[in-house]
């Protein structure tokens, strides 16, 4: 492979820069909600006949000295999530950012292809690529072709005549609009708790109902507010209430040693049951 930068030189054909498997297709993005529209990038490349592959970057904050913000999936439930996307999953490959943004966006391509094997890429239509993000769709199609691949360029998907997006999903949780947030995610917003403590008695009461402050959170908390939850314990869902305020959050208490809390967000369970399959 002839890169710009050689960049074989730089990084070593391993880890994150291994070969994936035959007949994959590279999924391209930002996929730190999974929502929806990311869904929908699956679906296409299922459609090609080849297995779907995420393929996102890490380090881009640090690199562009953006703050750092709470992932929207935790951890420990994306996996859980890759596997529910399309037919039979999708998996996922997260690139260091700071090694491949100085990449052309021919030398991006040839990248996908020499390196990662791809046998395919699918792209939203407002996807950039390339330093300063000099690529669009359309030259990602071009490209790929030049290269024997093909390339398919997913619509973008809207609610209520919106773009759906992770920074709009953002907005819904700081606004508490579970049921907004289950629609362009597909399924409940979840958050994980790592650690508890009993609550102190009176304001950090919920409704005179014991509680336990719950702490540590995985990935982002909705705004300030009380909310219907479930509480996911050993393959049993627990009705409780959960109170957030000031970023702080209190659980009515329920019998069970977890160090943590495994929290699904109720209020949005109708809107996933309205959505198409």
């Amino acid at each position: 492979m002839a890169l710009g930068l050689q960049f074989p030189a730089v990084v070593p054909m391993e880890g994150a820069f291994q070969v994936l498997p035959r007949n994959c297709a590279t999924c391209l993005g930002k996929f730190d909600a999974l929502h929806l529209g990311h869904a929908s990038l699956v679906r296409c490349a299922e459609e090609m006949n080849l297995e779907p592959w995420m393929v996102s970057f890490s380090g881009m904050a640090k690199v562009f000295g953006w703050p750092e913000r709470s992932p929207l999936i935790a951890p420990e439930h994306r996996q859980e999530v890759l596997a529910s996307l399309g037919k039979s999953g999708a998996k996922e490959r997260v690139l260091p950012f700071a090694e491949v943004r100085g990449l052309s966006p021919k030398d991006f391509v040839d990248f996908l292809v020499d390196v990662l094997g791809a046998e395919g890429a699918v792209c939203g239509e407002n996807f950039r690529f390339g330093f300063k993000a000099a690529g669009d769709a359309a030259m990602l199609k071009e490209l790929g072709r030049t290269r024997g691949i093909p390339v398919t360029i997913a619509p973008l998907c809207c609610d209520q005549g919106r773009t759906i997006s992770s920074s709009r999903l953002r907005e819904m949780l700081k606004a508490g609009q579970m049921e907004e947030a289950a629609t362009i995610l597909g399924r409940p917003h979840r958050v994980l708790w790592r650690s508890r403590k009993d609550a102190k008695d009176g304001i950090d009461s919920i409704d005179s109902i014991d509680s336990i402050q719950l702490l540590e959170p995985a990935n982002q908390i909705p705004g300030d507010g009380s909310y219907k939850v479930s509480v996911l314990q050993k393959g049993h869902a627990s009705p409780a209430k959960l109170k957030i305020s000031e970023g702080a959050a209190f659980l009515s208490k329920l019998p069970g040693t977890e160090l943590g809390a495994d929290i699904l967000f109720d209020e949005g369970l109708a809107a996933q049951q309205q959505l198409p399959r």
